[in-house]
């Protein structure tokens, strides 16, 4: 049976009718509105800029230098590109010289970047860190990317039976080696390519970030009707560096 909700859309802030198979197994890709005017944004956006918004309210986040890693072309990365005056867009180009733009996407591997430190006020991503190798490499730059008191809000298919998060790519001498058949995802910046996965996260994620990194660690999960943001691996991660 189609589920059908009645929303306000965290991002747009218009109230949309938002539909998907079901209340909870479809909703991470399917609960969408076919009215939305941000390119049919998808449920963890919306759990995202929700988050976004509670911690800065929508006009100081006009002001915010913000970074974002893999921006998809619709949802709150459309919202931002329009309404946020900071926001820097990057994504990896392995061919191409670190830092330089293409288009206006800047390369940047989040394992070493090329950002100075202490510039960004917000960083996000989202589903990205299921595709990096070294998570926790990133997660530190991102750290030293990062005011005192700024943010790191993503999010990360986190496996509802799982604990133990492992990993399942690994670069060994320069040669990819995958655990099992290797699976990939929607690259937005390279669709030719796809997005190898590199990680499977359980429940013990928040406790490998406070172990591997100097942040805070919060995790947000929603079954919320009033902002469709309902179903499994939607969580954010709030990711703070303490004043």
């Amino acid at each position: 049976m189609e589920f059908s909700v009645q929303a306000y859309c965290p991002i747009c802030e218009d109230r949309h009718e938002f539909t998907s198979r079901d209340d909870f197994w479809s909703c991470r890709d399917e609960l969408k509105s076919e009215n939305c005017g941000l390119g049919g944004c998808i449920t963890r956006e919306r759990a995202l800029a929700h988050v976004l918004f509670t911690l800065s309210d929508r006009e100081s986040v006009r002001h915010l230098s913000i970074h974002e890693a893999g921006p998809m072309p619709r949802g709150l990365s459309a919202w931002l590109t329009v309404n946020a005056k900071h926001y820097v867009r990057s994504g990896f180009y392995p061919t191409i010289p670190p830092g330089d733009f293409v288009g206006e996407i800047k390369n940047e591997n989040l394992e070493a970047q090329t950002f100075g430190n202490g510039v960004f006020d917000v960083v996000i991503h989202l589903d990205v860190m299921e595709h990096v190798f070294e998570p926790f490499k990133a997660l530190n730059e991102i750290h030293r990317t990062l005011r005192l008191g700024g943010y790191c809000l993503f999010t990360a298919p986190t496996e509802h039976a799982r604990f133990q998060s492992e990993q399942v790519a690994f670069v060994e001498n320069g040669v990819v080696r995958t655990v099992g058949e290797a699976e990939y995802h929607a690259n937005p910046q390279r669709p030719e390519d796809g997005a190898l996965v590199t990680w499977r996260y359980g429940y013990d994620l928040p406790l490998l970030i406070q172990r591997n990194t100097p942040f805070d660690v919060e995790v947000r999960r929603f079954q919320a009707r009033g902002i469709a943001v309902m179903g499994y691996m939607n969580e954010v991660y709030v990711l703070r560096r303490r004043i």
